[in-house]
C-alpha cells in the first residue's frame, strides 16, 4: 500500500486552489511545498516507529485521535470552510511536533527556502499534512485490520517512497534513512572490515619473502663456515701427509750443489759430512714446521749421504766445474714444491760471474732428474736463466733445452760450451 499515492490524489488542484488562497501563497509554490510536508510528516512517523513499542503509541493516537481516513473524502469541503481549515491546522501542528521533536523548527525553515514561501505558511503546511497522513494510515489500519505488527510492516514499507520524496536537505535533519542506504552501509561496512583484513593479511604475508631471504642467508651461512672447516681440515690433512717430503723439499749444501733428501733417496744415499739447510719455507711448510723440523732433524741423523751431480767433480767447486768440465753439471737452486717458482738460487751467482768473466763461453740449461714432466723441467730451466740474465749474463750466451737429462740428478743442470 503506498500511502503518498493515497494522500497525493486527494490533493487535487481545487485543493490546492484552496489551501493557496487561505496562506495567500500562489498555487504555483504551495502544491510543491504540500508534496514535500506530506512525506515530512510520514518520514517522521516512521522514524518514531522504529519497534513494536513505538509503534504501539501510533497505534494509540490512531485510534484516540478518531482517524479513519474520513477527512480525505471530504477535504474539499473543510478547507472551503476558514474556522474548520484553522482548527485542522492546529490540530495538525501539535501532531507534527509531536513526531518531527527538535527538529521540526528547522525542517519548517528548510521547506520554506526550498519553496520560497514565507515560514508561516510552511508551518500551516506541515500542520495540514498531519492529520492528512493519521487519515490514511487509520484508513489501511482500519480497512486491513492491521494490528501493531502490521502497522510496523506498513510503516517500513514507505520507507523507500518517503525518502525518494524528501530533499536531502530535509531527509537529513529528520535523520531519515532509506532501507537501501542502510543495506548498502552495512555492505559498505562489510566491505571495510573485509579490506581491512586483506590489508593485515598482506602486511603479514609481506614479511614472508624477508622471512625467506633470512632464512637462506643463515643457511648459506652455516653451509659455507661448515664447507670452511671441511676445507681447512683437509688442507691440515694434506700438511701432515706432506712431512714425508718429496723430491724438493730439503735443500743439503756442501759444495754449492743441489744435494735433496727425497723418499728415494733415503734408502740408497752416502752420508753428509757437513750440511747446511737452505730455508725459506712456503705457508705450508710453515703450518707444520714443528713436525717438520723434528722430521727433517731425524732424517739428517739417519739418511746417509747422497750426491746430486757427476762422481767425477763431487770434489771440485762449481767454478773449477765450470771451467774444466763440457758434461752436465748440477745446480743446487732451489724451488717450490711442483713450481718453477725459486725460494733459493744457491750457487747461480758463481755462474753469473763465470759466464760473465768468459763472454765467449755460452751455458745450455735444462731441468735435471728431479724435475719430472717436460713442461716443469723446461720452465725450471728458464727460470735460471732469467736469474742469470738479471745478474747481467749476456741474452746470446743463454739457451734451454727443452728436454729434461735424466741422467744427472738435480732439479736443473747446466753445461758450458766453449
Amino acid at each position: 500500500m503506498d500511502i503518498l499515492g493515497l494522500i497525493k490524489d486527494k490533493l487535487t488542484d481545487s485543493v490546492i486552489e484552496k489551501v493557496s488562497g487561505f496562506l495567500g501563497e500562489h498555487p504555483e509554490r504551495i502544491g510543491p511545498a504540500l508534496n514535500i510536508a506530506v512525506p515530512i510528516v510520514l518520514g517522521g512517523i516512521i522514524r518514531n516507529a522504529s519497534n513494536e513499542e513505538d509503534t504501539g503509541k501510533v497505534m494509540d493516537v490512531l485510534k484516540d485521535g478518531g482517524h479513519t481516513g474520513e477527512i480525505l473524502d471530504d477535504l474539499p469541503n473543510l478547507l472551503g470552510n476558514f474556522d474548520k481549515t484553522q482548527l485542522l491546522i492546529t490540530i495538525g501542528s501539535n501532531i507534527y511536533n509531536h513526531f518531527a521533536g527538535d527538529k521540526g523548527n528547522t525542517i519548517v525553515e528548510k521547506l520554506s527556502i526550498l519553496n520560497g514561501i514565507r515560514k508561516t505558511s510552511a508551518s500551516s503546511l506541515v500542520g495540514l499534512a498531519a492529520p492528512l497522513v493519521l487519515g490514511a494510515l487509520g484508513k489501511v489500519v482500519s480497512k486491513e485490520g492491521l494490528g501493531v505488527s502490521g502497522l510496523t510492516k506498513l510503516l517500513s514499507d514507505q520507507r523507500e517512497t518517503v525518502f525518494g520524496a524528501l530533499p536531502p536537505a530535509i531527509a537529513n535533519q529528520l535523520n531519515f534513512k532509506s532501507a537501501v542506504s542502510t543495506t548498502n552501509s552495512v555492505k559498505e561496512e562489510k566491505q571495510k572490515d573485509v579490506q581491512k583484513q586483506l590489508t593485515q593479511k598482506s602486511r603479514f604475508l609481506s614479511w614472508i619473502p624477508w622471512a625467506l631471504i633470512g632464512l637462506i642467508f643463515l643457511a648459506g651461512f652455516a653451509y659455507f663456515w661448515k664447507y670452511r672447516k671441511e676445507i681447512k681440515s683437509q688442507e691440515i690433512a694434506a700438511n701432515t701427509a706432506e712431512v714425508l717430503p718429496e723430491k724438493d723439499s730439503i735443500v743439503v749444501n756442501d759444495t754449492g750443489f743441489d744435494n735433496t733428501l727425497s723418499a728415494d733417496s733415503i734408502k740408497s744415499a752416502t752420508p753428509i759430512e757437513s750440511s747446511t739447510i737452505d730455508t725459506k719455507p712456503t705457508k705450508k711448510e710453515e703450518v707444520i714446521e714443528p713436525i717438520e723440523k723434528k722430521v727433517e732433524e731425524t732424517k739428517i741423523k739417519e739418511t746417509p749421504k747422497t750426491e746430486t751431480f757427476d762422481k767425477s767433480s763431487s770434489s771440485a767447486s762449481i767454478s773449477d766445474q765450470l771451467k774444466n768440465s763440457n758434461a752436465w753439471i748440477a745446480l743446487n737452486t732451489n724451488f717450490k714444491r711442483n713450481s718453477a717458482e725459486i725460494i733459493s738460487r744457491a750457487n747461480l751467482d758463481e755462474v753469473a760471474k763465470f759466464l760473465k768473466s768468459n763472454r765467449k763461453s755460452s751455458a745450455i740449461i735444462a731441468g735435471g732428474s728431479e724435475s719430472t714432466g717436460k713442461t716443469l723441467a723446461e720452465d725450471r730451466a728458464y727460470a735460471v736463466r732469467e736469474v742469470l740474465l738479471e745478474r747481467g749474463v749476456n741474452d746470446g750466451q743463454l739457451s734451454v733445452q727443452s728436454s729434461a737429462v735424466n741422467d744427472v740428478r738435480g732439479k736443473v743442470v747446466i753445461k758450458i760450451k766453449k
